[in-house]
């Protein structure tokens, strides 16, 4: 009966330790506002507005540990890859310090402004990151930026990441596919049926952006409860008007394509 006794202990033991990380994270949300005097005024329509809002992960372990250095990384590029290359190589703090880098966003719009003779208008720069699956061995994160920086239109973008929870490295496409030819063919037949298109028709001649003639991959795949999720950013795949084009493939429908040792 003793030896009963301690043999569920450990297991209970084990129990509670392999759930923390194959569960559902628990999530801390950050939040960074631009309090500069440049701050954007609604009265003068001058000013930036800079806002980024992002998750950590309240867990100890090393993986998630390094999830959240990467997750505070992403959070600063994502200011970061708006501003002028010269100022980053001038401040490379900037590329670590998020209340830096919208300083500089700042400043880069103070110089565009005397530039070009006190053009009206804010410049808003608008970050938010969720989580949008998190598996037993895998966390996928979206972060999605807005940005107006002058012109017809503001832009936007968003990008995924996934991770491998007991690591915290980031997950590429060859990490989760085994076959990438054949996901390509699964993928432009779903694409085609998301886009009411017939296997035959020309997709160039409906207006899609191909690359050599032929249909790709976007740049960013992530996971979902539903399946595997592939997003075309605007302009990526087709123009700015018809906006971003996102196609969830089911996990069904990827059986000897998807690697199966991580989800």
């Amino acid at each position: 009966m003793k030896y009963l006794a301690a043999t569920l202990f450990l297991l209970f033991l084990f129990s509670a330790c392999h759930s923390t990380n194959s569960g559902s994270p628990v999530l801390e949300r950050q939040h960074y506002t631009f309090t500069g005097s440049a701050r954007c005024d609604t009265t003068s329509n001058t000013g930036v507005g800079v806002d980024v809002s992002y998750i950590l992960l309240k867990d100890d372990s090393e993986g998630a540990r390094k999830i959240n250095d990467s997750l505070r990384l992403l959070a600063v590029n994502s200011v970061v890859g708006w501003l002028d290359s010269a100022t980053v190589g001038s401040h490379p703090e900037a590329r670590t310090d998020l209340a830096k880098a919208a300083s500089l966003f700042a400043s880069d719009y103070e110089a565009v402004r005397k530039e070009m003779g006190n053009f009206g208008g804010c410049w808003e720069l608008e970050t938010k990151a969720d989580t949008v699956h998190a598996g037993s061995k895998a966390l996928t994160v979206k972060i999605e930026t807005y940005a107006y920086t002058g012109g017809a239109h503001p832009n936007s973008n968003l990008a995924f990441y996934t991770f491998d929870r007991e690591t915290g490295r980031i997950l590429t496409l060859n990490d989760m596919i085994a076959d990438t030819t054949a996901l390509l063919g699964v993928l432009e037949q779903a694409f085609r049926q998301q886009q009411n298109l017939l296997p035959k028709v020309n997709l160039e001649e409906q207006g899609y952006f191909l690359r050599d003639g032929r249909f790709f991959l976007p740049a960013n795949v992530g996971t979902s409860r539903e399946g595997m999720v592939f997003y075309y950013n605007p302009y990526e795949i087709a123009a700015y008007a018809v906006g971003p084009i996102q196609v969830t493939v089911p996990y069904e429908k990827l059986n000897g394509i998807l690697r199966d040792d991580w989800l």
